[in-house]
């Protein structure tokens, strides 16, 4: 194995997972919301999706959808009109902070992601395709063997995928124990909001 050309993937893995994207900011909320705990079947369903599409991309997918256009193009729309609903979700919840004394409360009925809805969800994740295409791509040299190559991209990004998917939870309860008005909580919504809306416009436009 090219050693200098994993440590790129090392590079590339941590910053990828690391940035802010859709299953960051969705995991960051359903643990201002839920805590921890009650999320991790949501982190554990994100790290089985993507891994999935990454191995299916090194086999070949990556391929197939470089040379049909409309596939990236569907992708990329039902992404962003999917961070769009959440960017609204966010905005109604911030209209209807109680008084300044409250905390933000779950509404009846929510709850988090089930492991197979956050694994599903990176079928329509632009940013997870994209980053899987690429891996794909430019990781070939690490093994003439397809599976050990797809083991090695694969294992990589899950490793860290779970650093990654855990900190942002975490950073979310934070933000929740902190919120000690419901101006705060106002506040935290409406940035939430504009972060993802910001995000599905980067999908669509870039």
């Amino acid at each position: 194995m090219d050693i200098t050309l994993y440590l790129s993937l090392l590079g590339f893995a941590f910053a990828t997972t690391m940035t802010p994207g859709p299953n960051n900011f969705m995991l960051m909320s359903s643990g201002a919301l839920f805590g921890w705990r009650r999320t991790v079947a949501h982190i554990i369903g994100i790290q089985l999706g993507f891994v999935g599409l990454l191995v299916a991309s090194v086999f070949g997918l990556g391929i197939i959808v470089q040379n049909q256009p409309w596939l990236v193009f569907g992708v990329k729309l039902l992404g962003a009109a999917w961070l769009f609903w959440l960017a609204i979700q966010f905005f109604i919840a911030a209209l209807n902070m109680g008084k300044a004394s409250d905390k933000p409360k779950v509404k009846p009925g929510s709850r988090p992601f089930h492991m197979y809805e956050g694994a599903l969800f990176q079928l329509v994740n632009p940013k997870a395709l994209v980053m899987s295409i690429a891996s794909a791509g430019a990781y070939i040299g690490l093994s003439d063997n397809t599976s050990i190559r797809a083991f090695i991209i694969g294992g990589t990004f899950a490793c860290f995928g779970l650093v990654s998917s855990t900190t942002w939870t975490l950073a979310g309860n934070v933000l929740y124990r902190h919120m000690s008005s419901g101006r705060e909580a106002m506040i935290l919504n409406l940035v939430m909001g504009l972060l993802l809306m910001a995000t599905a416009a980067i999908i669509l436009f870039f």
